[in-house]
């Protein structure tokens, strides 16, 4: 699964377009939403049930997403849902065109400068908080990370070793102890 927020354009007939009323619940929800589709523990349920490269609307509603009132608990001193929303903002504003959705989020500054170690870090620590929401052990979330091969392939080619796991191990320790600040030196 790769979901993203954008601009009013066309799409075809074969790329599922969620759109949200604006209001303030589009608002709250809109960015948890889009962090739960990317996440990598849903897009490997989501491998169990696509056969092939097209995903069509009724697979996507079969899906487990994580109940709203989950986002309303507290992770150490942080509301998941606002850390959720901060992630998915820094990740996504890294363009004018979305300046509509930085503002509908409360942010009216420039866009984020794309930086790929900070985007590592906040993905990873998302993705260590999705397998917290679903309940998913240590070896379970080991297991599902192995079952990405291009991103292990990508990591080895650029880093010798496989930092998503690694990284993504390792922020799950910090959710554990209830940390969603500590930044993981790898």
């Amino acid at each position: 699964m790769i979901a993203s927020m954008a601009p009013d354009y066309g799409f075809g007939n074969s790329l599922p377009v969620f759109v949200a009323e604006k209001h303030d619940s589009y608002k709250a929800a809109a960015p948890l939403f889009l962090a739960n589709l990317n996440s990598m523990v849903l897009d490997y349920v989501l491998r169990q049930k696509v056969q092939g490269q097209n995903l069509n609307l009724f697979i996507i509603e079969q899906l487990p997403f994580i109940p709203a009132q989950r986002f309303q608990e507290k992770l150490g001193s942080r509301i998941i849902g606002n850390f959720i929303r901060e992630q998915v903002l820094h990740l996504s504003y890294t363009s004018v065109d979305l300046a509509p959705f930085a503002r509908d989020l409360g942010y009216d500054g420039a866009p984020f400068q794309w930086d790929e170690k900070d985007r590592r870090h906040r993905m990873a620590r998302l993705d260590a908080l999705f397998f917290h929401l679903y309940g998913v052990e240590r070896a379970d979330a080991e297991y599902i990370l192995e079952q990405f091969p291009i991103v292990r392939e990508q990591d080895e080619k650029a880093f010798g070793h496989y930092r998503t796991r690694e990284l993504v191990m390792a922020y799950m320790n910090a959710i554990a102890a209830g940390d969603l600040k500590t930044t993981i030196h790898a």
